[in-house]
This record gives C-alpha cells, sequence and structure tokens, in this order.
C-alpha cells in the first residue's frame, strides 16, 4: 500500500479487497462444480464398466477447470475409451453421461453458482476465454475469467467509491452482470 499516495490507499485497499474476495468465490465454485462433473463422469465409467474410471473421473476434475474446452476434451477421452474398452453400445452411453453431466453442468451449475460467485455474463467469459487463450495460450484460457472477474468488481468498487459509502455494491451494478437488470419505472 506505500507505493500509493495516503489518499489513495483506502481505495486501492477495498478495490483489492473485494477483487480478492471475488477470486476466492471463483475458486471455492470452480472446485465444486468440477467436483460434481468428475464424480458425475467417473460413477457413470464405473457403472458402464468402462477401464480406468477413477483416472477418468480424476482427469475430467483437470479437465473441468480449462473453461469450454476442458469438459469436451476429458469427456471425449471418456467416450473413447469406452469405446476401444467396452464396444460401440457402451460408448453411447458413456456419451449420454458424459452429454447429461455436461448440460447439468452448462445450464444449472455454471449459471446459478458461478454467475453469483464471479459475477461475469456467461458472453463475457467465452470472450474472454478466447482473448486469453490467443494471448497466452492454455494458462491465458486459465486465467482469464479469474482476471475478468477480478477487474469487473475492482473497477466498479472504485467507479462507486465503495471506500467511502463503507459498503458493498449490488451486483447489478457491475459492468458484465449475470442477471438481467430491470430499468427504473417497470414493474
Amino acid at each position: 500500500m506505500r507505493l500509493f499516495p495516503r489518499r489513495a490507499r483506502p481505495a486501492v485497499d477495498g478495490a483489492g479487497r473485494a477483487g480478492w474476495s471475488t477470486v476466492v468465490n471463483y475458486a471455492r465454485t470452480q472446485l465444486l462444480v468440477a467436483t460434481i462433473d468428475a464424480v458425475g463422469i467417473g460413477v457413470g465409467a464405473f457403472m458402464l464398466g468402462v477401464p480406468l474410471a477413477a483416472p477418468v473421473g480424476v482427469l475430467v476434475f483437470l479437465g473441468s477447470f480449462v473453461p469450454i474446452v476442458g469438459a469436451v476434451v476429458t469427456g471425449a477421452v471418456a467416450v473413447f475409451l469406452a469405446l476401444v474398452y467396452n464396444g460401440w453400445w457402451i460408448a453411447l452411453w458413456m456419451l449420454v453421461v458424459v452429454l447429461g453431466v455436461q448440460q447439468l453442468e452448462g445450464h444449472v451449475l455454471e449459471p446459478l453458482l458461478m454467475g453469483s460467485a464471479v459475477k461475469v455474463h456467461p458472453l463475457a467469459v467465452v470472450l474472454v476465454v478466447a482473448g486469453g487463450a490467443m494471448i497466452a495460450g492454455i494458462p491465458g484460457a486459465l486465467f482469464a475469467v479469474p482476471l475478468a472477474a477480478f477487474l469487473n468488481v475492482t473497477a466498479v468498487y472504485l467507479s462507486r467509491r465503495g471506500w467511502r459509502a463503507g459498503g458493498d455494491f449490488e451486483a447489478a451494478d457491475l459492468i458484465w452482470s449475470t442477471v438481467p437488470r430491470t430499468r427504473k419505472g417497470s414493474a
């Protein structure tokens, strides 16, 4: 904090704390979503008799941290293993399990859990992941969403002068809000 002028220190401190809180929420939520993905696909592979079900679950857990492409690639590995070791019929059922888990993640878990945790719109997530991947490859894709969430929260904190108000801001105040805003004057 000593790098900043005395008058700016409360603003920088508050913005940093608000941003860090968002990054912590992102990490916790991502761990929960990755665990649900891994358990769902791992248990599905085990129930279908696919060999290496536990390593597939671990691979899905790790792949879930790479936005957008991680779940697709690790799900494809699970289907490929089912195809090689168990044949077309089991591979088809493994595909159903993988798609079911990914639909649950994409349409229920991500919007409800991740949207409230990082307060970043899904379209913004896609754009920042693509930009991060273009700039820095896989590490860029990994860190794009938490960085965007951090910048979103700190920018709003600073623009709303949160250190003077002494309180948090509402989710509707965020630049990339996940919940559509209601217009003033409308019911």
